[in-house]
């Protein structure tokens, strides 16, 4: 072969490799594009479901500003009683500071498993024998300074005299604990 078909050959080769590496530089710049819209898609797709989100929560805060409301006015109240102890004392302070005369008193904290947001409770009976007015002023300031107790039997029987009566009931203190996720299931 001649100088001119080897130097023909040659420059053969440089224009193949010169094409061989655009298509090569082509297919790469057509692939990052594909990616980048894809990328952009996406973008968008979040841009929207971020918006719907955001106005989900807009609506929720909404619709639940009187319930938080609500819990606001409460707070103090339930977290006042977060142990078996403190409810126990809260509700002797009440007996002692009324000077109410008192039978019998039995006191159980229960442990409530399945509702987190209610974890214990204390559970008792308390039987009172005093003055009707008293007694009853006495019922009112229990259920005014603890106003979770829930009396769930309230039995009044004539007393020894005629102004006495004794007051036998059942109540129910509940330990709120509102750091718990009502949502999980133990």
């Amino acid at each position: 072969m001649n100088g001119k078909k080897i130097a023909c050959v040659i420059l053969m080769m440089i224009v193949a490799g010169i094409t061989y590496g655009a298509q090569m530089f082509q297919k790469r710049a057509k692939a990052m594009r594909e990616e980048a819209e894809s990328a952009e898609s996406s973008a968008t797709n979040a841009q929207t479901m971020r918006t719907v989100a955001e106005t989900a929560l807009i609506r929720t805060k909404y619709d639940t500003r009187e319930l938080r409301e609500f819990l606001k006015q409460w707070e103090p109240e339930l977290l006042k009683i977060q142990t078996g102890q403190e409810a126990e004392q809260a509700l002797l302070s009440i007996v002692r500071n009324s000077h109410i005369l008192t039978v019998s008193q039995k006191f159980e904290v229960k442990e409530n498993r399945a509702n987190p947001l209610v974890p214990k409770s204390l559970q008792g009976t308390l039987v009172v024998q005093d003055d009707y007015a008293k007694t009853m002023n006495w019922l009112g300031e229990l259920e005014r300074r603890l106003p979770l107790a829930r009396i769930a039997v309230c039995r009044i029987r004539q007393g020894e005299s005629g102004r006495q009566i004794n007051m036998e009931i059942n109540f129910d203190i509940p330990m709120v604990n509102l750091k718990a996720d009502p949502e999980v299931k133990k």
